[in-house]
């Protein structure tokens, strides 16, 4: 059976990099400044309305900067600094980035990404004699007496 990844619906704003989704899969349509988005189209964003209103400000200080329309939002941040020194994107990923991925994809690192080293042994295949090995939960047989 094949699922079918769907693309996860953006509205644009009058804002570059800020859009209106359905971020929590509930149907009600939410402001997110988009930091980064997968090939695979996953959205690493930020939901407008958890910001604290200094934090609003910090991230459409950057939203309207000269640059906006010509860099995606995790360079404008990775590149800036915020009043109190800190990096910018280090800032926003620490505390507000959340990861979207859409609906039937596939998320990479599962088992057939892993090789097996010396898989060519089998499993068990160290012990020389039978009865030197246990099974979890048995009594070894030099303990039965």
């Amino acid at each position: 059976m094949a699922i079918k990844q769907e693309k996860i619906q953006k509205h644009p704003t009058t804002l570059k990099h800020v859009y209106l989704m359905d971020w929590n899969d509930d149907g009600i349509l939410k402001e997110v400044a988009i930091v980064l988005e997968a090939r695979d189209g996953t959205i690493y964003g930020i939901e407008i309305d958890r910001l604290h209103n200094i934090d609003k400000s910090r991230l459409k200080k950057f939203l309207v900067s000269v640059h906006a329309d010509k860099y995606p939002l995790w360079e404008l941040l990775s590149q800036g600094k915020l009043n109190n020194g800190s990096n910018a994107l280090d800032f926003f990923h620490m505390n507000y980035v959340k990861v979207k991925r859409p609906r039937g994809a596939i998320v990479a690192g599962g088992l057939a990404s892993v090789e097996v080293y010396g898989s060519d042994k089998q499993i068990g295949a160290e012990f020389t004699k039978g009865d030197q090995g246990t099974v979890a939960g048995e009594v070894p047989k030099a303990l039965m007496g």
